[in-house]
């Protein structure tokens, strides 16, 4: 591993980081919310011109502290959990700010301008923000020797074409996120997912990994996957790439070798074939478990 891991220190705004708050504002600019602020402020004359809401004709326009306290009103919910939004307002966020122009926020949270975006994407309304994170994430932190892909769920249950089902996740139903990951759990990239079939050439398990890892590629990471992503395949490319790769593995995978995937195995005994630097494991415990390493 030649790569250099942890927090960029010679990066001078890190240097006066002393604070989560202050690590937040690094990742989240005010550059950035001065840039949420300008469209929702754009997107709130383009609603009330079509719109006979009374709640949107006394809309205020914004700025970018009061984007810091909904975001901060919002992280907060997280935090504390009440059945509805209305529960919240006691005391403390009314202080913050009312709950009606909080949901009027909520409703005209916009990102990107309606009438110049690239709407052939399905990801426009949210795109310009994803861009900007992903830079901010890459930009003060370097990922550990050790990195794992995943996915991960957007809790959502509203109407979108590319809201998943995942029974095996906390969060059954949501939007999901491919996530490369540090040890220490840092997310590093992601990118949204926004159906196989709007986008089936990225969206496969090898494409969706090297997209990801471009950035890190010939540093000698090891990165660690499921049976999803696994594969002779991506072996190679990254072997290609001077990163390794270790992960369990699908038995009808293209390429797997006949000779392990075929073998006849009592509890506890294990089988392997290696061929150019790449090994496949098969191994039974209460079921047959196998295995891809190209790590030398």
């Amino acid at each position: 591993f030649t790569g250099v891991c942890g927090v960029d220190i010679i990066n001078i705004e890190l240097q006066n980081c002393l604070t989560v708050e202050d690590f937040y504002a690094l990742l989240v600019t005010e550059e950035m919310l001065q840039r949420i602020s300008d469209q929702r402020n754009i997107y709130a004359v383009q609603k009330r011109s079509t719109s006979a809401s009374m709640r949107i004709d006394r809309w205020v326009p914004i700025n970018k502290e009061e984007i810091k306290r909904l975001f901060g009103l919002v992280i907060w919910m997280g935090l504390v959990k009440y059945p509805c939004t209305t529960l919240y307002w006691s005391r403390d966020p009314h202080k913050v700010m009312s709950r009606n122009r909080f949901q009027i926020f909520l409703r005209m949270l916009h990102f990107a301008n309606n009438e110049t975006a690239d709407v052939t994407n399905r990801l426009w309304k949210i795109q310009p923000i994803i861009d900007e994170l992903n830079e901010n994430f890459k930009q003060y932190y370097h990922p550990t020797e050790l990195i794992c892909i995943d996915e991960s769920m957007i809790p959502f249950r509203g109407r979108i074409i590319f809201r998943q089902y995942m029974k095996q996740k906390r969060h059954r139903c949501g939007i999901k996120i491919f996530k490369l990951s540090c040890g220490l759990g840092y997310t590093y990239s992601f990118r949204v997912y926004s159906s196989k079939t709007f986008d089936a050439v990225n969206t496969t398990p090898t494409n969706t990994v090297m997209n990801l890892c471009e950035d890190i590629f010939h540093k000698g990471h090891t990165l660690c996957s499921d049976n999803w992503y696994t594969s002779v395949n991506l072996a190679r490319k990254l072997i290609e790439k001077n990163t390794h790769l270790i992960g369990t593995l699908r038995n009808n995978r293209k390429d797997n070798p006949k000779e392990v995937v075929s073998k006849k195995l009592k509890r506890g005994q294990c089988a392997a074939q290696e061929s150019k630097e790449i090994t496949i494991l098969k191994w039974k415990g209460m079921i047959f478990c196998y295995f891809l390493s190209n790590i030398r």
